[in-house]
């Protein structure tokens, strides 16, 4: 057998970067998996060549909601993506137990209370964020490149991004813990009861109160993406590369047989939070290939790249710890990866030839 050994030519660090290069991750639960498994592919090829070069190097902003918030937020810490695969794998029973009868006897349990306690995975993530610091609970000021997190402010009633301290205008976000920040995008309605967290250290004091998944108004944060490069960065359009990762999108059909299409049907699943997230990532990828058309009529348009997987009627639930499921969304990252990985480093100039 003939074994192709791909050799990749990156830009050196004193090299400047001509275009100001963007990564989005969509939220999803355990699904996090698939982009986090492209990401650990794409991070093997570039060692390759650049031995030491952490991933977070090669993109100027990275905005992640929900699940995509936890691996954003480790990826600025310098994480290795092959290390977040085996984080989602080692955790999904830990975060996810098994809902055996969790509704019973009662069903007006669902309509207050959670489906499961954040507190393992608040654990976990402070426990992996820390030790990427150095020992040191890491805040957004320790973060290595700009990081945008969408999260919904439950206290206030108002949508919230949280931002690394990258604008003179952002003046409080940078003193937030990065593993409270990460779970307050986390904080699926139904699945999780939203985070509530104080702070105190060098930089002040506060609290946030009833933070809750970011994924009700900005699944795939693309666009948040876009924004704030063009409008507090102040980077022309056309110097814009946008890497968007999904979480794998799926068919949510309602079939005239099910019944009854009462408020058991939608919160039991519960299916009506997967439909506002899936739908809501399939917007903002509609919005933004509108966007693009419509900036190229005017000569000035950004570049985009988007990976996602189509599973058809057959979706994995976001809160899957099944091994079956866990292997499968493996693959479908690997499959991912070999199909787009050329295309991947073509669309961020990365040279790549045999």
């Amino acid at each position: 057998m003939v074994m192709t050994i791909i050799h990749l030519k990156v830009k050196s660090m004193d090299e400047k970067q001509e275009k100001f290069r963007i990564l989005s991750i969509d939220g999803g639960g355990i699904r996090g998996i698939i982009p986090a498994k492209v990401l650990a592919e794409l991070e093997s090829e570039l060692e390759l060549v650049n031995p030491g070069k952490k991933l977070y190097e090669y993109f100027d902003l990275i905005c992640g909601t929900s699940t995509g918030s936890i691996l954003a937020i480790a990826i600025a810490l310098g994480i290795p993506a092959k290390d977040l695969v085996t984080f989602y794998k080692d955790n999904a029973k830990i975060i996810f137990p098994k809902r055996i009868l969790r509704f019973i006897p009662r069903k007006t349990k669902a309509l207050v209370t959670s489906i499961y306690s954040n507190k393992m995975l608040r654990l976990r993530l402070k426990e992996i964020y820390t030790e990427a610091n150095g020992g040191k609970v890491p805040l957004l000021n320790d973060l290595k490149t700009k990081v945008c997190i969408p999260t919904f402010n439950g206290n206030l009633g108002e949508i919230n991004v949280l931002k690394t301290k990258h604008h003179p205008e952002y003046n409080r976000d940078y003193k937030l813990p990065a593993h409270d920040v990460a779970l307050s995008s986390a904080s699926a309605p139904i699945y999780f009861p939203p985070h509530t967290f104080s702070y105190n250290n060098e930089f002040g004091s506060g609290s946030n109160v009833n933070m809750i998944d970011g994924g009700i108004f900005s699944n795939n944060p693309s666009l948040i993406g876009v924004l704030e490069a063009t409008e507090k960065l102040n980077i022309p359009c056309d110097d814009i590369q946008l890497l968007s990762l999904g979480t794998g999108k799926g068919k949510h059909i309602i079939k005239t047989s099910w019944k009854p299409k009462d408020v058991w049907y939608w919160i039991l699943k519960p299916r009506l939070f997967d439909i506002i997230l899936d739908s809501q990532s399939q917007i903002t990828e509609q919005y933004l290939n509108f966007l693009q058309r419509l900036k190229k009529k005017e000569g000035n348009t950004f570049s985009y790249l988007r990976i996602q997987y189509d599973m058809g009627p057959e979706i994995i639930d976001l809160d899957s710890s099944s091994k079956k499921d866990l292997l499968r969304l493996e693959a479908i990252g690997g499959e991912l990866s070999k199909i787009n990985l050329f295309k991947i480093f073509t669309f961020l100039k990365l040279n790549r030839h045999v």
